[in-house]
């Protein structure tokens, strides 16, 4: 489930990327207010797209790279490479499908051949008991008075098993819909366990170290792609904790003690980790420390909280 809600934000972003100006105010707090109320964009990606939106509406100052994979974006917002491989994806495409397919037109309904020869038949059958309906003028006054309703009754019968006829087919049309469409929906992987490295942590000089050790575990072969980001701080304690730990359940048990050494800060080596196909959508981040130790945020394990960090190495 965690990845499917991934890759409807990532939908939903480069849906609203691709068809909106960014430099309308109006558009811009537009979306903010629809967020405010809708609550659609929680993983961390949602996060950092409402960010660089509030930033915008606030003329605040921001990098103008990709939210995604942190390389420069034109818009400011994602750059072209990550929303052509979002909406070329299978996934986009079966919303495309669904969107398009799933909009009732009434005036479609009724230019339809089967309506159409429906209503054809209805105007036979009226005008054929028009006729067969008339009645000499020298029978007896009781007798036409009894024969016309008996007549009325047979046609309205007639008119009720007619229309529940063309009710119960139109039913069963909207079951084989829905069917259809339940059918492809795509099917979700079962929660699989915590993915740990196999390497040792080995001490690092620079970035390019880390690059390698990185490509080791998430290789090109395997349809991955790894953009170095920044140097930045991060809490040495989530470098000691279990491999395959997640950082923010463990803070939260730490005691008064535990917590002066924890969040003491070293320098990290900041990465971008994306592989997104026609079948999957694996985006995340990676901080390395000195040691070679790594922790990962992103959707690289199922049923875990994609915004929330764990140690891998």
């Amino acid at each position: 489930m965690a990845d499917d809600k991934l890759r409807q934000e990532l939908y939903y972003i480069a849906k609203l990327t691709t068809k909106y100006d960014f430099k309308d105010m109006s558009v811009v707090e537009e979306i903010l207010r629809q967020e405010n109320e809708r609550k659609l964009l929680t993983s961390v990606f949602g996060t950092r797209f409402k960010t660089r939106i509030f930033d915008i509406a606030s003329d605040v100052k921001h990098e103008d790279t990709c939210v995604i994979c942190g390389k420069p974006a034109e818009n400011g917002v994602a750059c072209a490479a990550c929303l052509k491989s979002i909406l070329e994806s299978k996934y986009a495409k079966n919303k495309n499908e669904i969107e398009q397919t799933g909009r009732f037109n009434l005036k479609k309904l009724f230019d339809n051949k089967l309506f159409r020869r429906v209503k054809s038949f209805f105007s036979s059958l009226s005008s054929k008991s028009k006729n067969s309906h008339e009645i000499p003028e020298k029978v007896d006054t009781v007798e036409s008075s009894e024969t016309t309703k008996w007549y009325k009754s047979i046609r309205a019968k007639h008119v009720f098993q007619y229309s529940c006829i063309v009710c119960l087919t139109l039913i069963l049309f909207i079951q084989i819909y829905i069917l259809g469409v339940w059918l492809s929906l795509p099917t979700y992987n079962k929660k699989e366990p915590v993915r740990k490295s196999q390497y040792e942590a080995t001490s690092l000089a620079d970035e390019n170290q880390a690059l390698k050790e990185l490509q080791k575990e998430f290789s090109e072969e395997d349809g991955y792609t790894i953009t170095y980001s920044r140097q930045d701080r991060e809490y040495v304690g989530r470098f000691l904790i279990d491999i395959g730990d997640c950082c923010e359940e463990v803070e939260e048990e730490l005691s008064p003690e535990e917590r002066y050494e924890y969040f003491f800060q070293e320098d990290v080596y900041v990465f971008y980790i994306t592989n997104i196909s026609d079948y999957s959508a694996v985006i995340g981040k990676a901080e390395v420390n000195a040691n070679g130790s790594i922790i990962l945020t992103g959707s690289f394990n199922d049923g875990r909280k994609t915004d929330c960090l764990y140690r891998f190495r």
